[in-house]
């Protein structure tokens, strides 16, 4: 039950959390780090205005801030979060238990940054561990403050089972709901939308579903949803107003034809330019290709040789230049260090980045066996040197090969793939901690494994699970798996040429989107 409200908290489309009456955080919903740019962890104990919002001080508007508050309240928030980026939200403060509050916040910036803004997107929420108690007292205070923050939500909400029943419904959609003053506890989610018989675009039918409209009222409701286990959260947001929006939007096709005319004069200008953007457009790619040839040249030149191991690498960079890279550092003490990294964007700024990258692992962790101690020193010295908005992902792993043991860590890297020969299956390995080049005096959690005869230690980017076919579908971490699985008798060589072989076909013949880079370690 605990971890269900952790997952229902975690598939509502706002930012929750809870603070005491001396600003202090308590408790955060997953998609608080999305604007705090903090891990979960790193949260607890930190005042919301200063670990969420970056303030001194606290929030103008918080009814907090103003003395002793009991009761509810909503205000509109407007800040500037981590990335640079303005957002406004529309908050909520609820009093819920003895110096314990709730606060809500609701994305309401695309509003505010353009009123002619036609469609608000509803985003699926993700999941997120949320470390509670076990104690009964506090599921209880939980259940309580799950059913506070549903029903101070502005978007109707309500949770459905497979069986259509209603298992929980806030104040909001009661209100907007057909079906009058009924007991919601023994009607059927489809009464709450005025049907008799389940919705034609049920989610319960197609899980693919994300969203469907409804006529309450005379109103145009948006429904979006989003699954946890075996039950469907609908968020239902009244769309009237982009629809008269749209409409407004056609009834000035005049002036948009107006444009367009005009369009068509300009485009005759650049038609012309378009030939000398062509000329330096040549000496462009020229650079690009000897940048590429440089960002090749600090790859190891080969993979090591190392009695009781074969190793296999590829990289692919989806332009002439990219951000991915993966290296071999032999330590004096006999112990070797493995990472693949990935440089957020592509071209030259991400190699640059990448060669700086490398250039600090060989410089300063070298020797250092802890792979987390390793990444919190390469963290630190690219927030000093790197002033832009990039960071670094990487997945960085210290192995000693007489034991055959790891010391693991990860920035925020994908999960290693570990095909455990023993049991004939494929683990994800993954440990927690942010990427590099962001926040200074990070920690990272340090995993240790050991690898038996027959293992498979897979490292790979992104690139490889989200290329994408001329449907935009992904290749998925299913078929890289079932493909490690097919393989995994067969050298790192052979292992990596069958599955790129598949990821190609997989693609069928469009280019890659994102750098693919992969390093493999077996024990023979």
């Amino acid at each position: 039950m605990l971890e269900d409200s952790s997952k229902i908290l975690n598939g509502i489309n706002a930012y929750v959390f809870t603070v005491g009456g001396d600003f202090s955080l308590k408790f955060c919903n997953g998609r608080v780090p999305l604007i705090s740019g903090r891990h979960p962890d790193g949260l607890s104990d930190k005042k919301c205005y200063e670990a969420v919002f970056g303030l001194k001080s606290p929030c103008r508007a918080c009814p907090l801030a103003r003395g002793a508050f009991n009761g509810s309240e909503s205000f509109e928030q407007d800040t500037v979060i981590y990335t640079g980026e303005r957002m406004v939200f529309c908050a909520s403060l609820t009093r819920i238990g003895e110096d314990l509050y709730a606060e809500v916040l609701t994305d309401i910036s695309s509003m505010a940054r353009e009123h002619s803004a036609s469609v608000h997107e509803f985003k699926k929420a993700r999941a997120a561990n949320v470390i509670l108690s076990n104690d009964k007292g506090v599921l209880e205070r939980h259940n309580k403050f799950l059913e506070k923050a549903i029903d101070s939500m502005s978007q109707g909400i309500m949770i459905v089972s497979p069986e259509y029943d209603i298992v929980n419904i806030n104040k909001t959609l009661k209100e907007l709901s057909v079906a009058g003053r009924s007991d919601f506890g023994n009607i059927k989610c489809y009464q709450v939308y005025g049907f008799d018989a389940p919705c034609g675009d049920c989610p319960q039918r197609d899980r693919s579903l994300e969203k469907s409209l409804r006529m309450m009222h005379g109103k145009h409701m948006t429904v979006m949803y989003s699954s946890f286990d075996r039950y469907i959260v609908e968020s239902l947001r009244d769309t009237t107003r982009e629809i008269k929006l749209i409409d407004e939007i056609r009834e000035n096709q005049l002036e948009i034809r107006e444009k367009q005319r005009q369009m068509t004069i300009l485009n005759a200008d650049l038609l012309r330019m378009n030939e000398k953007l062509k000329s330096a457009q040549a000496v462009i790619d020229d650079e690009l290709c000897q940048v590429g040839q440089i960002q090749e040249s600090l790859l190891p030149e080969s993979l090591p040789d190392i009695d009781g191991y074969d190793f296999g690498a590829a990289y692919i960079p989806a332009e002439h230049a990219g951000g991915d890279y993966y290296d071999c550092i032999r330590m004096s003490n006999n112990y070797w260090g493995f990472l693949v990294a990935d440089v957020s964007g592509h071209g030259t700024p991400a190699a640059v980045i990448m060669a700086i990258t490398r250039a600090i692992m060989r410089s300063y962790t070298f020797d250092v066996v802890s792979s987390s101690e390793a990444l919190a020193m390469v963290n630190d010295i690219l927030c000093d040197n790197i002033h832009t908005k990039d960071f670094v992902t990487m997945f960085y792993t210290v192995m000693d090969p007489s034991r055959g043991t790891m010391n693991l860590a990860s920035a925020g890297h994908n999960p290693v793939l570990l095909f455990d020969s023993s049991e004939f299956l494929v683990k994800k390995i993954t440990a927690g901690g942010m990427f590099l080049g962001t926040f200074q005096g990070l920690d990272y959690e340090e995993k240790k494994l050991s690898l038996d005869k027959g293992d498979i230690f897979f490292m790979y980017t992104d690139g490889l699970v989200e290329a994408m076919n001329g449907k935009r579908e992904q290749y998925g971490y299913d078929r890289l798996v079932s493909k490690l699985m097919m393989f995994s008798s067969c050298a790192c060589d052979r292992i990596i040429d069958e599955i790129m072989a598949d990821v190609r076909d997989f693609a069928e013949g469009n280019n890659f989107e994102d750098d693919i880079t992969i390093l493999a370690i077996k024990k023979l």
